[in-house]
């Protein structure tokens, strides 16, 4: 994706995305009546409400995650937001699989069953890896990043992708391999 240049002098950068939306008539007048009373825009009144909403909608409401308190998008937002696909991608593999679209489930599969994207340890002839946002090699997956998404959509065969090959015959069976 490339960056697009603000246009013309005095633009804002584009901090922004355009979101359209249908509202039917007695909402859309209830939102204008809300954002006159606020003295905003319609838009930033919108804006506002959702970014508020966010920081209370529970992510894994239809899970138990095992927490007393479960996680918000608030709570999660430095961690699921991240400049990159590649990352936010992962996080939200980790944090949370089932909001995922078929087309990230794909992608997710490919990175989730290969041991290369993961730290672990030899156990015996086997790599074993916990998935984890501490465990993910995050600098791999970007590596592979066009690799994992060609093999998802079917433009390429799954041997491109890296392996975690064979335990190196100097190791211990069960010591942990730096990464």
């Amino acid at each position: 994706m490339a960056i697009k240049a603000p246009k013309g002098s005095g633009s804002k950068l584009g901090r922004t995305e355009t979101v359209s939306i249908r509202l039917d008539p007695r909402l859309n007048y209830l939102c204008e009546l809300a954002a006159r009373s606020q003295r905003r825009t319609k838009s930033s009144f919108i804006e506002a409400t959702l970014a508020e909403h966010i920081q209370t909608q529970i992510i894994n409401k239809w899970r138990d995650t095992g927490q007393d308190q479960p996680d918000t998008f608030g709570d999660r937002a430095d961690v699921l937001w991240h400049v990159r696909e590649s990352q936010r991608l992962v996080s939200l593999g980790i944090i949370a699989p089932e909001l995922m679209t078929f087309e990230e489930q794909q992608i997710w599969a490919l990175i989730e069953e290969n041991g290369h994207f993961w730290s672990g340890r030899w156990m015996g002839d086997d790599w074993e890896f916990k998935i984890s946002l501490g465990t993910i090699v995050r600098e791999r997956v970007d590596e592979y990043w066009e690799d994992l998404v060609a093999v998802a959509i079917g433009e390429k065969k799954p041997e491109v992708l890296p392996s975690v090959g064979k335990q190196p015959s100097s190791r211990d069976n069960d010591e942990e391999i730096p990464f």
